[in-house]
């Protein structure tokens, strides 16, 4: 009977050490999400409701998000945003977008990799995006670091 009881102690130690391994690996969270969401007025011109979340405050002290924009291209969106270096040293990152309908559903869940970008001390880059479907009027762009 003891034996038993310290197997199952050991499988419950090994299986806290495979949760806690899975926490250290690959990040998939993004460090920095800016969010651009299109509207439109009563008269029907367009807007860009902007927002920058940063969820890891080291990247916050890296990475200043400069820009954000979006534009029509017949009937699919664009959107492209300018980042800048506040370091002196060489950052490496990785970005992608991903594109939401109207109702906030996202569009071709997963689908998108992400890209690498390397910025040198204190450089600002444009990184751009284009929907891959008409019904995207809402991005997201996320950065996070390299895994």
């Amino acid at each position: 009977m003891k034996q038993k009881i310290n197997f199952v102690a050991s499988g419950i130690a090994a299986a806290a050490l495979i949760a806690s391994l899975g926490l250290v690996g690959c990040s998939t969270t993004a460090g920095v999400e800016t969010t651009g969401k299109m509207t439109w007025d009563g008269q029907g011109a367009r807007s860009l409701e902007k927002q920058v979340v940063f969820n890891n405050s080291g990247l916050k002290g890296d990475i200043q998000i400069v820009d954000v924009k979006s534009a029509m291209a017949g009937d699919v969106m664009r959107a492209q945003a300018t980042l800048r270096s506040r370091d002196r040293d060489t950052l490496p990152f990785q970005y992608r977008f991903e594109w939401y309908d109207a109702g906030g559903f996202e569009i071709n869940s997963g689908a998108g990799s992400w890209k690498p970008l390397i910025l040198y001390g204190r450089e600002a880059k444009t990184v751009q995006g284009v929907a891959p479907d008409p019904r995207a009027r809402e991005f997201k762009l996320k950065i996070r670091e390299p895994d």
